[in-house]
């Protein structure tokens, strides 16, 4: 065993014990002898350590390697634990447990004693990964259409600043989607530049000091990369106990419910706009939303040509505040075929109920330190991704159903972290 190996080095960083006291309410007082649970985890993590996706082959490496012996602690006549075992205890000990979650939690925090993680810019992106299922596999099922719960968090605020008469109730509708029969939880992926098949989306976290990944959180492929961003940014804020000061994500998380949370936890985001559909309609070119001003001490918008639009009503569809020109004010405009079209009502502008917000964070745009942070996400983001995929076992996935893919997602950003932590 070289002195200089890395194993070598990363016993000497990491003391593994840790994982005794998370395991300890799993296994029983009395009994025969288990299997180390100790050796168990680091024989999963050298799995990802070293790129081998397969127990079957990491347990024949085990049996040849010097090195991975002396890791675990396995002498050259004692016997390295079968891949049943190790697949069985997996799935049957761990399964259903934060067995993994505590673990790689545990890891960031020694990161965070080791000076390599401040938590004052905080980097997200997502990467999909291929799921265990065949693509001609599926079934087209009807689901329940529910709006969300940032959508029915607006109506609430609707309601409580009097803008509705009475509580939004919500029908039961349904919707069809396209299930996998072979793993119904992964989600079919239909955007430009991707697979269409089915995939999960493996939202990550990373530190701007030192890339470091804070934050694993899986969902299905058909998931938008903005839905579960707020919640798992608060959660690691609240977890670790970062002093945030900003955070930065590509435009597929430009979103109101993103600045307003941010706004409120004094966070400022370096997030670019979403462009235009290339096949939008080109009749409202310097008459879009941006070129009417806003009168918040009195609510209503002032258009190019000085007419005012006063506020109408709240769409319950949009979650938006409507404003509305006077008809006389647009028929008689000159400038109504650029503003309008041909269209015969009057010209209507819609207000999303967290436009402050979001007005507030554009403002970070376009600095220096905006244009710093995305240089800073594609190189952690984006590498850290690229890293996995190629050497950490994140480019597909053998594993099926969403709490095996988070594991596999889990050990391979605690392998990262292991790596720059050493």
């Amino acid at each position: 065993m070289p002195e200089s190996h890395f194993l070598r080095n990363l016993e000497q960083c990491v003391d593994f014990s840790f994982i005794y006291d998370i395991v300890e309410p799993l296994y029983a007082k009395v009994g025969r002898p288990s299997v180390d649970p100790v050796l168990l985890v680091k024989m999963l993590l050298l799995g990802y350590l070293y790129g081998i996706p397969s127990e079957r082959k990491l347990e024949q490496e085990v049996r040849i390697n010097i090195a991975f012996r002396w890791f675990l602690g396995i002498d050259f006549d004692e016997p390295v634990p079968d891949h049943s075992t190790v697949s069985q205890l997996r799935r049957r000990k761990f399964g259903k447990t934060t067995l993994f979650q505590d673990i790689f939690d545990e890891v960031v925090r020694k990161c965070m004693a080791a000076g390599l993680v401040s938590g004052k810019l905080l980097l997200t992106d997502s990467t999909h990964i291929l799921a265990n299922a065949a693509k001609e596999k599926r079934e087209v099922i009807e689901v329940p259409d529910t709006p969300s719960e940032y959508v029915k968090k607006l109506d609430r605020e609707a309601l409580e600043a009097g803008l509705l008469d009475e509580a939004v109730t919500y029908p039961e509708k349904t919707k069809t989607i396209i299930k996998s029969t072979t793993d119904p939880e992964s989600g079919l992926m239909n955007r430009p530049g991707k697979p269409n098949a089915f995939c999960y989306l493996n939202h990550q976290t990373s530190d701007a000091e030192c890339g470091i990944i804070t934050d694993v959180f899986v969902t299905p492929g058909n998931v938008n990369d903005c839905t579960p961003h707020t919640s798992r940014l608060e959660t690691q804020i609240d977890k670790f106990g970062f002093k945030t000061e900003a955070i930065c994500a590509d435009a597929g998380y430009d979103n109101s419910e993103v600045y307003d949370a941010m706004l409120k936890r004094g966070i400022r985001t370096y997030i670019p706009k979403k462009r235009k559909p290339n096949n939008a309609s080109s009749h409202t070119t310097g008459f879009e939303p941006e070129a009417f001003n806003y009168n918040s001490e009195k609510d209503f918008y002032v258009c190019p040509q000085g007419k005012i639009l006063e506020y109408s009503c709240y769409s319950k569809k949009s979650q938006k505040k409507r404003y509305l020109a006077a008809k006389k004010d647009c028929s008689s405009c000159p400038c109504r075929q650029q503003c309008m079209g041909n269209s015969k009502n009057s010209r209507l502008i819609e207000r999303l109920m967290h436009e402050e917000a979001r007005q507030e964070q554009m403002k970070n745009l376009n600095t220096p330190e905006y244009f710093a942070a995305l240089r800073l996400r594609k190189i952690w983001c984006e590498g850290n991704f690229s890293h996995q995929k190629s050497e950490h076992n994140l480019r597909w996935t053998y594993k099926r159903g969403i709490e095996r893919v988070t594991e596999q997602c889990l050990l391979s950003a605690c392998a990262m972290n292991l790596i720059r932590l050493v």
